[in-house]
């Protein structure tokens, strides 16, 4: 579980994927082919809305929320040109602290090369 503190800031991997999480639920990002290879949307995001994913009931229903102020999953949805493009991020956290798996379907994974750190100028 992260929270919206601990998300908020610069995420990128070394194949050159950005992602900035603003604290209002904005996101912008550059370069997502790097983190999600089959994306079929624009690779660069101005004025995407994040929102945590919280359950929803049973333990498998999950629902965005737009007052969760923590989660371990959450999704950004971006209209681009009348298009709306949405992609997940799982939160995980291992030895090196927490990374993100960005995902158009949250089954599935990521390769270490793809996962998103936090950038050292933001980190606590």
């Amino acid at each position: 579980m992260i929270k919206q503190a601990e998300l908020v800031g610069d995420w990128s991997n070394s194949a050159g994927a950005k992602v900035h999480v603003a604290d209002d639920h904005g996101l912008t990002a550059s370069g997502i082919g790097h983190a999600v290879p089959d994306y079929k949307c624009a690779t660069s995001l101005t004025a995407g809305k994040w929102q945590f994913w919280v359950q929803d009931g049973s333990p498998n229903s999950l629902t965005e929320s737009d007052t969760a102020t923590e989660g371990k999953r959450f999704g950004v949805t971006v209209n681009t040109s009348g298009t709306q493009c949405d992609l997940a991020a799982k939160v995980q956290r291992d030895d090196r602290g927490f990374n993100l798996c960005l995902v158009r379907d949250l089954d599935q994974t990521c390769t270490g090369e793809e996962l998103l750190r936090k950038d050292a100028a933001n980190t606590r």
